[in-house]
């Protein structure tokens, strides 16, 4: 395959020599310009001999000719490398106004390893499925959905790329904590993406979605007959994982019986199947993460210590939205860029109005709620902007009791009126907790096997509420 070619746009030297540092002498064919003028003329004269950029890495303030003029030239030009902009002021702004242009990524100063390899990565192979994809009627290309990455413009997002740069290149088990919401998935499919299992499989389990009687079938397999319905083998998301990455959500949530398997294959790399007689040998990297504090668990006794010290090797913990304020614009903007085809509108922004509304909420969902708040703006508004009324925040009113229908029978109305709470509570509460069957059981003050039969009884999906889909 050929080098992948780089166009670097900096006034400042040092940026282009600490990008070939970072992405490797001789890795890729670099080409390093000091000035926006002279990156439209590198671009332009790339796309007529043949040999077009992949990757734009472009500085956002030059003198002369802006980050924000070579931007727009490009765009206007239909140049198709992705553009990535670089700035060490006033970042959140900044890549707003960058992604508001055309701009594939954002990327602020100083530079650092791991981000910049994972954002150039990304860029590189949207470039590249764009290439391979088939042409449209008006003859233009089909340009695949970016893939989600890790936004921010604040001083946590470099420590946590920092941190994701020391642990991806090796085995070692990361525990990744943080409220509901907050990116912990996101987090760990980055580790895996610039670990050197990042061509092998990443598998997810949500260990509170899954009842505890098939977890371990989940986990681990069976062999044929080894229960009523085995009717042949299943390999378990174990063996699905092997050479790869494994991420097991909400570990917290796992039974005290299956930490005890889970510790072994952590210790041996080998586990058995449901009804085998021997044992499977996996090469698996683990990834966990929780929102329940495991230290107070396992004073509880419902999470073994010896467990929370394997699994503890390398722990990450994801803020709050509500603690990073400067990166509700931000990700704002990357949610109605993300959305705002979907929903067939040509929305441009937010009304400050509506941007006050947003960052003055604090968002209990994280960002997932946020997602779902501008996907549900784009859908109300009705001009170029979002505005203040189209984004529901708050809680929705609450509806006025319905006349009583004296024709029926008392019984029917009972049976009618206690299906209709169930089903909505149901859904209420593993809404609330995206799909968390155990937390949900939990907050509803019952039994985790009840709340699963009612699931059962009202067709309800639990994969549904994961990543805030109803």
């Amino acid at each position: 395959m050929a080098k992948a070619r780089i166009l670097v746009a900096d006034d400042e030297p040092i940026s282009a020599a600490e990008v070939g540092k970072i992405l490797g002498e001789g890795a890729v064919d670099l080409t390093a310009v000091g000035g926006g003028a002279e990156a439209i003329e590198s671009a332009m004269a790339a796309e007529l001999g043949g040999k077009p950029f992949d990757v734009v890495l472009l500085d956002y303030y030059m003198p002369g000719t802006s980050g924000v003029d070579v931007l727009r030239e490009l765009c206007n030009r239909s140049v198709e490398a992705r553009v990535i902009i670089m700035s060490g002021r006033e970042p959140g702004d900044v890549a707003v106004e960058a992604m508001r242009l055309g701009a594939f990524d954002f990327i602020s100063k100083p530079l650092n390893r791991a981000e910049l390899r994972l954002r150039v990565e990304r860029a590189l192979r949207d470039r590249r499925a764009g290439l391979e994809s088939a042409p449209l009627a008006d003859g233009g290309k089909r340009r695949p959905r970016k893939s989600d990455v890790i936004i921010g413009g604040g001083r946590w997002i470099k420590e946590l790329y920092e941190r994701i740069s020391m642990v991806a290149p090796t085995d070692v088990t990361v525990a990744i904590s943080g409220e509901s919401g907050t990116g912990k998935e996101l987090v760990a499919r980055t580790i895996h993406n610039l670990s050197l299992r990042y061509e092998s499989p990443f598998v997810v389990v949500n260990c509170a979605a899954i009842p505890e009687t098939l977890l371990e079938d989940e986990l681990f397999g069976h062999v044929k007959g080894s229960f009523t319905d085995a009717t042949r083998d299943r390999e378990g998301l174990f063996s699905a994982a092997d050479t790869g990455t494994l991420f097991l959500d909400e570990i917290g949530e796992m039974p005290l019986s299956l930490q005890v398997k889970l510790l072994r294959v952590l210790q041996s790399q080998e586990f058995r199947r449901i009804g085998d007689d021997k044992d499977t040998k996996v090469d698996v990297r683990l990834i966990t993460a929780t929102n329940r504090d495991l230290e107070q668990a396992v004073s509880a006794g419902v999470f073994r210590q010896d467990l929370y010290y394997r699994i503890n090797v390398f722990p990450l913990h994801l803020p709050p939205l509500r603690e990073r304020k400067e990166d509700v614009a931000l990700l704002a903007h990357h949610f109605l860029l993300k959305h705002r085809a979907k929903v067939g509108k040509k929305v441009e922004g937010f009304t400050p109005a509506a941007m006050t509304k947003l960052v003055s909420y604090d968002f209990p969902g994280n960002v997932r709620e946020l997602e779902n708040k501008v996907h549900h703006a784009l859908v109300m508004a009705q001009g170029r902007f979002i505005g203040s009324e189209d984004i529901p925040v708050g809680r929705l009113a609450v509806a006025a009791p319905t006349k009583v229908d004296l024709d029926r029978r008392f019984r029917d109305l009972k049976k009618e009126v206690v299906e209709n709470f169930e089903r909505e509570y149901t859904m209420e509460v593993l809404r609330a907790h995206n799909g968390n069957l155990a937390a949900a059981s939990r907050q509803a003050g019952m039994d985790r096997k009840n709340l699963w039969a009612l699931t059962k009884k009202y067709g309800i999906d639990l994969n549904s509420f994961r990543n805030g889909k109803k």
